[in-house]
């Protein structure tokens, strides 16, 4: 099974364009009802019940950071339904599926706390803006239903062998990245998370938010131990030519005066030169750039730890640490 699965996170990152795809439009085989719920929570000694969602990185087959917060936690029963290939709003559509509609779930039981770890948003990047309105949704309809929300950001990612990430489409990826992570951690105003998807709230996108709309609880991941913020910049230079080379860049500039588009991108290659610095670390990579290995899963949990909920009965342990 782990061979299968390691075999379709493959196939599914192979494609240079896969993280910059919209949510995929929902057809009508998608809005078919999908198979009732079967599993439940199993664990009567553990008061914390915490439902997992994310894509292709949490559904990691040997070692997750779902393992390692249950193994961290001695008051949590973790249940990882995380899934390959999904954004944003196949993650949303998700949990009502597999938990909303779950008539195995005891969400009104006052003994219990019911928590959703979120780790998605990273197959739906490119269109930011809607990542976050799917992603506000999903925490809504869990507060909705008596869930709190631990919120975890997009991990580092991207490497200068990708194409994706060279001059003009590299800035626009860092770009992107940090407009849903900036959402997650509670640092951007609705406008500047949702856009013109905000206008649909309650007092439009100008009205602060509330607090059903945002994590419980935030937790950096991209700005963290994962993150080779010691790496080598590009050279100057290289990066400046990749930047003028692009033919969107030089379109999307051609009205500026001289002296204004050499300061633009002289800007612009600055920005590309130091995005080796926002990418996982290779010694905690798995099979690409974007996933983590075991140890990077080991990390992710040992930074949430400290800021995990004191019901959980977390044991926190130095990042990486062996076990």
């Amino acid at each position: 099974m782990r061979a299968s699965l390691l075999a379709s996170l493959v196939v599914l990152l192979a494609s240079p364009s896969r993280a910059a795809e919209p949510d995929a439009v929902p057809d009508a085989a998608a809005n078919e009802p999908a198979p009732a719920p079967r599993w439940r929570f199993k664990q009567a000694d553990k008061p914390v019940k915490v439902v997992v969602l994310a894509g292709s990185i949490g559904a990691f087959p040997k070692q997750p950071y779902a393992k390692e917060i249950a193994r961290l936690c001695k008051n949590v029963e973790v249940h990882n339904l995380s899934k390959v290939g999904e954004g944003a709003w196949g993650l949303k559509r998700r949990f009502r599926d597999m938990v909303v509609e779950n008539p195995y779930l005891r969400l009104k039981d006052p003994a219990v706390e019911h928590w959703l770890v979120y780790g998605g948003g990273l197959n739906s990047v490119g269109t930011p803006h809607s990542t976050n309105k799917h992603m506000r949704d999903l925490f809504v309809m869990a507060h909705d239903r008596g869930f709190r929300v631990v919120a975890f950001t997009l991990t580092p990612w991207g490497d200068t062998a990708d194409k994706r990430w060279r001059g003009r489409k590299g800035i626009e990826y860092r770009r992107v990245t940090q407009v849903v992570v900036d959402y997650t951690m509670k640092r951007s105003t609705p406008e500047q998370a949702l856009g013109s998807y905000g206008r649909k709230r309650s007092g439009g996108v100008t009205a602060p938010w509330q607090p059903n709309e945002l994590a419980d609880v935030a937790v950096d991941l991209y700005d963290s131990p994962l993150r080779d913020r010691d790496a080598a910049p590009l050279d100057l230079e290289v990066a400046r030519k990749q930047v003028e080379r692009d033919k969107e860049w030089r379109q999307a500039h051609a009205k500026l005066d001289e002296a204004a588009r050499v300061a633009k991108l002289d800007e612009d290659a600055r920005v590309a030169a130091e995005l080796p610095k926002w990418f996982m670390k290779k010694e905690l990579r798995s099979f690409d750039h974007t996933h983590p290995n075991a140890d990077g899963h080991r990390i992710m949990a040992a930074v949430a730890c400290p800021s995990l909920p004191a019901s959980w009965g977390c044991t926190c342990e130095p990042f990486g640490a062996a076990h």
